[in-house]
């Protein structure tokens, strides 16, 4: 081979090696223009969507954490509640039946002191009665003994002495 063959071999490479150099310098200017800036634009809000994503989740995390913590205060302080609510109702419970038995008293001391009063009542009709039979009989046998007759008030009067002796 030759120089100039040697130097015409060369060119064709040198003109080919710069015609690709154009070509692929036009084709990465084409597919930065066309590929690279929307597949960086692309990567860029995918970043950003993930970065936003962790902060979300970050915040939902704090957030569920303090609503956890509320929950589980609401929850205490509804235990609590309830007890109070139970000591109470016991509280009140035990009041009324206190409440209930006293007035069962008083209406047994009452019922009891209007039994007494009827039993007197009675014992005091009786009497009144029985005085009043005896003062007949009385009369009645005195008539009979004496052969006199009495005035009724005469009557009374003798009863009377006579009952009032024997109450002494």
């Amino acid at each position: 081979m030759s120089v100039e063959t040697l130097f015409a071999a060369s060119h064709i490479y040198i003109g080919n090696a710069i015609w690709y150099l154009v070509i692929f310098a036009i084709l990465m200017l084409l597919v930065k223009h066309y590929a690279w800036g929307p597949v960086s634009e692309m990567m860029e809000k995918r970043r950003q969507k993930v970065i936003d994503d962790l902060d979300s989740a970050a915040s939902d995390r704090k957030k569920a954490e303090v609503l956890a913590n509320e929950r589980e205060a609401a929850l205490k302080n509804s235990r609590q509640e309830a007890t109070k609510i139970l000591s109470d109702a016991k509280s009140n419970a035990q009041k009324e039946s206190d409440k209930i038995v006293a007035e069962a008293n008083d209406n047994a001391a009452s019922i009891r002191k209007k039994a007494d009063a009827d039993a007197k009542q009675a014992k005091t009709d009786a009497l009144n009665d029985a005085r009043g039979q005896v003062a007949d009989i009385s009369v009645a046998i005195a008539e009979k003994v004496i052969a006199k007759n009495l005035s009724a008030e005469d009557q009374k009067d003798l009863v009377d002495q006579f009952i009032k002796g024997l109450n002494d």
